[in-house]
């Protein structure tokens, strides 16, 4: 005879936070289907089976519903990006991250419904302050994994973290909105992206000296000093050989010295 295991029951805390989630999950439901504006609050009550004083204990309104799916999705991201905080090996963690979002909206339906809460916050100042808080914690999060990777020599030192962060934010984005329309996301593509990032990121190396370099390097052997000039000797005057050919006639006095040494 089979014995029934007992279900430990939950605390009241402990259902409050699974209403929450039945009413978030069904409202999103709800959203996929029709959009934010289109959709009532009867609609989410009846998707989710409860009453409108039920669903109203936990949201006031639509708008806090859609506040609270934006906390939520960059919660589930932070609690992502922890996981790596510190890691060895920053662009394979990157990497990963970059995989994860992939996966998390691989469904056309999920990617459409972030890009519209983020479009909802630009409109809605309530549900713009949410993601506005939302994404600051995440890029100080992931510019703070940025700046332990520099001070262990893993990435450029060089590189401003915290306009890194949103760089890296942006391209995420860019990957959710692009798999709306292309829900099988090339691996190629990925493989590049994984690619750029290491060059990106790489910490600097320092060049190698070049032959002409290190030869310049050497100590330079001083050139040896210059011979002193040795003066040329005169040349002696031949008073007994016939005066050499001459464009210009002897001069007087040279023509009596010959004449006093023939006596």
């Amino acid at each position: 005879m089979a014995i029934r295991k007992s279900k430990t029951p939950q605390s009241p805390t402990q259902r409050a936070d699974q209403k929450r989630v039945d009413i978030l999950k069904s409202a999103g439901k709800c959203f996929r289907k029709t959009g934010f504006h289109q959709t009532s609050m009867q609609e989410i009550c009846t998707e989710v089976g409860l009453g409108p004083g039920a669903v109203y204990r936990y949201f006031t309104s639509k708008d806090a519903i859609i506040a609270a799916m934006a906390e939520d999705e960059r919660r589930q991201a932070r609690t992502l990006l922890s996981e790596f905080h510190d890691t060895d090996d920053l662009p394979q963690a990157l990497s990963a991250i970059t995989r994860a979002f992939a996966q998390r909206y691989a469904a056309i339906s999920d990617a459409g419904l972030m890009t519209e809460i983020y479009a909802e916050g630009l409109r809605n100042k309530r549900v713009g302050a949410v993601i506005k808080k939302a994404e600051t914690e995440w890029v100080d999060g992931l510019a703070d994994m940025l700046r332990t990777a520099q001070e262990r020599g893993q990435i450029d030192q060089a590189l401003d973290a915290h306009a890194a962060a949103l760089l890296l934010t942006a391209m995420w984005d860019g990957i959710v909105i692009r798999q709306a329309y292309t829900p099988e996301l090339p691996a190629a593509m990925l493989a590049l992206f994984d690619d750029m990032l290491k060059r990106w990121l790489a910490a600097a190396t320092p060049a190698t000296p070049t032959a002409t370099v290190v030869a310049s390097s050497k100590r330079a052997k001083p050139a040896p000093a210059p011979k002193a000039a040795v003066p040329a000797a005169e040349p002696e005057l031949d008073l007994l050989s016939p005066p050499p050919a001459a464009d210009k006639p002897l001069t007087q006095a040279e023509i009596d010295l010959r004449q006093m040494s023939l006596i």
